[in-house]
């Protein structure tokens, strides 16, 4: 006797694909970031005296953040703050950007040009800071907008590694370096300086910068400060002039940095914590990436490429990374409970986008300690979706070593978060 026919109702077909669907669903999940074997083989090649390859990381034991230097553990944000921060902030100013001196300069402004710009949404600046000490000068520009808002905004100050965006050049065209327009519209002002005006970035350009200015000529050579803490001085006294505007908040302010600015910006958060959120963008060696990875740009090709970034003791751990007495993680770890945001670029290998992210959540102990949220992950985001927990934020985008509109929609996306 032949068989009725089957009828499916729609529940019972569900259940059948369902389990296709879910299956699916899986395997197009995005999934979390590796690096490119095409890539990975083609810079080992043109570069084999630098790694590029997780199977070549040598084995390492990260420096502990919450035990102090005799030993005992830090269990309470009291003794964070007045024992094991300040220890670390002096080992990372003796062995690796320096000691600012303690000059106190004679600090002016003068405003050199305003103009209400963006169609009438936003007031622009340009101003000159203008350092005095002992009868000598040194100057420096900087580019201001401001939301025309009822409210006080929020600050961003961006240290431009690359070149001077003048007022001018930022109305005539959006530059995606400081995409000035777009960061208005979202509500915050913003301010940029060229890094080079504060203290040029050359070997031989100490005799034309702050540092030479201000320095004490009977301080100890070996760990007096560098460029890389110079620009973060900088940014702060951008930071002292915008204070004073009634149209900012300056409880609410931002340092933003990409490359050499990167390691600038989070240096700068660490010594002054006036800057409530920073952001390191492909930073690399010597801002957010591990140094003991030895991955990409180590300590001894960095140290001998750019002397005048680091302390001369910095040079010293080239090729014994594992004897550094800190790493990048506590870098990161010095600005909590405040933000802290990371960025990487998965062709920009040089910068060791994984070492960037591990430093990250190696800080997560002392955000833990202050009561908020971080990242913890292990595994790394997958690529362009970024990974926004608590004070702390990552994402990987595709593309070269570079600050995109798109970083900056990342990260203006988190700091509305914070802010």
């Amino acid at each position: 006797m032949p068989h009725p026919p089957r009828i499916f109702t729609l529940t019972t077909l569900l259940l059948i694909i369902s389990p296709v669907a879910n299956f699916a669903q899986e395997a197009t999940k995005p999934t979390a970031w590796q690096a490119s074997p095409e890539l990975v083989a083609n810079k080992s090649k043109r570069k084999s005296e630098f790694n590029y390859r997780e199977t070549l990381v040598p084995d390492y034991d990260l420096p502990a953040t919450l035990v102090a230097g005799d030993g005992s553990a830090i269990r309470s944000t009291e003794q964070w703050e007045t024992t094991r921060r300040p220890e670390l902030m002096q080992l990372f100013r003796e062995e690796v950007y320096g000691l600012r001196p303690a000059t106190q300069p004679r600090v002016r402004y003068e405003t050199l040009e305003r103009q209400t710009v963006f169609d009438g949404k936003a007031t622009g600046l340009q101003v000159k800071a203008l350092i005095e000490h002992q009868g000598k000068e040194h100057a420096f520009e900087f580019t201001v907008f401001i939301p025309n808002q009822d409210n006080p905004a929020p600050l961003l100050v961006h240290i431009n590694n690359r070149y001077l965006i003048s007022l001018q050049s930022a109305i005539q065209k959006e530059d995606p370096f400081w995409p000035a327009r777009m960061i208005v519209k979202r509500g915050y002002a913003t301010a940029s300086f060229h890094t080079s005006d504060v203290d040029p970035d050359q070997a031989d350009g100490y005799e034309k910068g702050v540092r030479c200015l201000l320095d004490d000529p009977d301080s100890d050579l070996s760990t007096r400060w560098r460029s890389l803490s110079a620009w973060g001085w900088g940014a702060s006294r951008v930071l002292d002039f915008a204070a004073e505007l009634k149209s900012i908040d300056p409880t609410r302010a931002a340092v933003i940095g990409h490359s050499r600015g990167g390691k600038a910006a989070l240096w700068a958060a660490a010594e002054d914590p006036r800057f409530t959120l920073a952001y390191s963008n492909n930073s690399g060696c010597g801002g957010a990436a591990l140094s003991r990875r030895r991955f990409g740009e180590t300590v001894g090709r960095i140290t001998s490429v750019f002397p005048h970034w680091f302390t001369d003791r910095f040079a010293n751990y080239a090729g014994r990374e594992d004897q550094l007495p800190i790493d990048q993680h506590q870098l990161i770890s010095l600005i909590a409970p405040r933000s802290v945001y990371v960025a990487s670029a998965d062709q920009d290998l040089w910068a060791d986008p994984r070492g960037e992210y591990l430093a990250l959540i190696g800080a997560a102990d002392v955000f833990e300690l202050y009561g908020e949220t971080s990242i913890s992950q292990t595994t790394m985001p997958p690529l362009g979706e970024p990974r926004h927990i608590g004070a702390t934020g990552y994402h990987i985008r595709g593309g070269k070593h570079n600050l995109t509109e798109l970083d900056w929609k990342h990260f203006l996306d988190f700091a509305a978060t914070r802010f």
